[in-house]
């Protein structure tokens, strides 16, 4: 059946349609293949109908439209090329009882209580890691327990939104918060560290999913002028659930024991995964035949290399200066092995799939490399101040795993605060490059600040300036996302969304194993000068304090040699602190180059790709 021609300008519209007319996406675009037959729309921010042949048209999103527009699936090699977001012509849309105020809360309370708990299993154990260590006799192993959830979580990150794209956001949301219960139960129940590495990891698969799932399925349900308020209110329960991780580990350690923080996240869990299955209405599941065919399509050469490319690398940096020297040749074959493997990436991607994992054409559009810059850059510094501001007040201050947790709490609170208050202002036109170019210069200032404290300085000063930096990411984390959507089509959210969520994983993965070798590096060279001048006995004190700082405030050491360890890991942590500060100022300079007003439409370079292959 033909497909019908949009009528005129001034055609009658329907209430019902007015009503689908308000949920708009005012940063997409149809591609000029998509409408063979009629003009070319044009956007233009604050109208709210959908204009066809018009100057002052607006392209509108809507269920009828897209219907229309994608009854049967395009052959166009535009169309390949470009199925980020699309491999079958199922479209992902939300049941229209969800516009109703009460569908419409209870729908986004699922959502914002998933990604709570995907940020809070993310910091639970990194207050914990010591008294998990000592229970399994395995203090060499321990720094495994959060290299392995993060490098699950950024690998799923880059093939999440095309999984989702195939079997729909429903039926993978559901089935990460199934992998979530699963790997909290065997995390609570684990009696090696093996078992329990094993048992982070797929909490790791399981929140990676959880998260972008949960921020694909908002940017489905919301115009891209109000999305930035729902990214807003996103990051706060993001925010204070990374804030409160440390502490919630740190009490249920203290006052019962490290199992029972995972019970508990079993437990809500639980609740997560009943109360959507109850409350989200999404699109059907594509056909049985279709989403064979598109599994059959997916990229399983490039998702093997870059899962390859990443794991190398994040095991090059976590043994060397550790268990292995730098010289090692297993820690250069590593990292090198990462680095070629990482080329062989861009190759394949180029040349050999249909539906690539990675469209190489989205690195030529210059704010989304910018975009995904800056995240990377940024994540490197935020996951570094989670894992190791915890260590800095224990080695420093003496504080136990729930003060410690406590004491990192502002730079939380912080980044919720602030990504709410960015969320709201991202309405308004072009504000998304400010807050983009606001968020490293405040997190520079910040970091500066607190690698110039010396270690006499109070424990609240260090605490109150962590929430420099966190009103710094706060405006990151949210104007990154909305940077590179507003860059793109909307039939690319899928794939760019992961991307963006993909770099700040693999900036915390790279920036927490960088600058902790750096922290390790510099405590055992000092530690090593300090015991020269020692008794065997505190020679013995120190090189336990390397692993567990607790010890060094044990009754029976003294107050001298309490101050040196101390000192010893202020100075290290300081020092990682100084090297986050370059890092920072690069993201700043990037972010002044941001294209404000872009003249080459992503879609239009992409048919340029496709032509040029052809």
């Amino acid at each position: 059946m033909a497909r019908e021609k949009p009528q005129d300008v001034d055609m009658p519209v329907s209430q019902g349609e007015t009503e689908s007319l308000q949920e708009v996406d005012l940063g997409s675009r149809w591609s000029s293949e998509s409408l063979p037959s009629s003009p070319a729309p044009t956007s233009h921010p604050g109208s709210n109908l959908t204009r066809f042949g018009s100057s002052e048209s607006l392209v509108a999103q809507t269920d009828k439209y897209q219907r229309n527009l994608y009854a049967s699936p395009s052959t166009t090699s535009l169309h390949s090329h470009l199925s980020c977001a699309s491999l079958t012509p199922t479209l992902h849309k939300p049941d229209k009882s969800y516009k109703t105020p009460i569908r419409h809360y209870l729908t986004f309370c699922g959502l914002f209580f998933t990604i709570f708990l995907s940020g809070l299993d993310q910091t639970v154990t990194s207050t914990i890691l010591t008294r998990i260590a000592n229970d399994f006799k395995a203090l060499n192993h321990v720094e495994w327990v959060p290299t392995i959830f993060m490098l699950c979580s950024t690998c799923l990150n880059i093939i999440s939104g095309r999984i989702a794209d195939i079997f729909g956001r429903y039926s993978v949301l559901l089935f990460s918060l199934v992998m979530f219960v699963a790997g909290a139960a065997v995390s609570a129940a684990a009696e090696s560290i093996v078992v329990f590495i094993a048992a982070r990891g797929l909490s790791g698969l399981a929140c990676g999913g959880m998260l972008n799932l949960s921020i694909i399925v908002i940017s489905d349900l919301v115009s891209i002028q109000s999305r930035g308020k729902y990214l807003g209110a996103l990051q706060i329960c993001f925010g204070v659930s990374n804030a409160v991780g440390p502490l919630v580990g740190g009490l249920f350690t203290d006052r019962i024991s490290w199992r029972a923080a995972f019970i508990a996240d079993m437990a809500m869990g639980v609740v997560a995964l009943v109360y959507l299955a109850l409350v989200l209405r999404l699109s059907r599941p594509a056909k049985r035949e279709a989403w064979i065919e598109s599994l059959q399509r997916l990229d399983y050469i490039g998702t093997s290399v870059i899962i390859a490319s990443i794991s190398l690398t994040i095991v090059g940096l976590n043994v060397g200066g550790t268990i292995l020297l730098w010289s090692s040749p297993v820690t250069i074959g590593c990292l090198a092995a990462g680095a070629i493997l990482l080329g062989v990436f861009v190759i394949v991607e180029l040349k050999l799939p249909q539906v690539p994992l990675v469209p190489m054409w989205l690195f030529t559009v210059r704010n989304l490399v910018i975009a995904f810059s800056v995240t990377f850059l940024c994540g490197m510094t935020m996951f570094s101040i989670i894992f190791y501001m915890p260590v800095y007040f224990s080695a420093v201050f003496g504080a136990n795993a729930m003060r410690a947790g406590l004491l990192v709490l502002p730079f939380g609170m912080a980044l919720s605060v602030s990504s709410f208050a960015s969320g709201y202002f991202m309405s308004k036109p072009g504000m998304y490059r400010q807050l983009l170019r606001l968020g490293p210069a405040i997190m520079a200032v910040g970091i500066l600040a607190m690698a110039a404290l010396s270690g006499k300085t109070s424990e609240g000063v260090y605490a109150a300036l962590l929430a420099v930096p966190g009103i710094g990411m706060g405006n990151v984390i949210v104007s990154n996302i909305i940077a590179a959507q507003a860059t793109t089509d909307k039939r690319h959210i899928a794939t760019v969304t992961p991307l963006c969520e993909f770099f700040l994983s693999i900036g915390g993965v790279i920036g927490v194993a960088v600058f902790g070798a750096v922290h390790r590096n510099q405590l055992s060279d000092t530690l090593a000068q300090v015991s020269v001048s020692e008794s065997l006995a505190a020679q013995a004190i120190i090189d336990e304090a390397r692993r567990d700082v607790s010890v060094a405030y044990a009754a029976h050491v003294s107050e001298s040699l309490r101050i040196k360890i101390a000192d010893a890991y202020a100075s290290s942590i300081q020092q990682a602190l100084w090297l986050m500060f370059p890092c920072l100022v690069l993201a700043f300079a990037l972010s002044l180059v941001l294209d404000t007003n872009p003249q080459t439409r992503p879609e239009e370079i992409a048919l340029e790709h496709t032509d040029s292959d052809n």
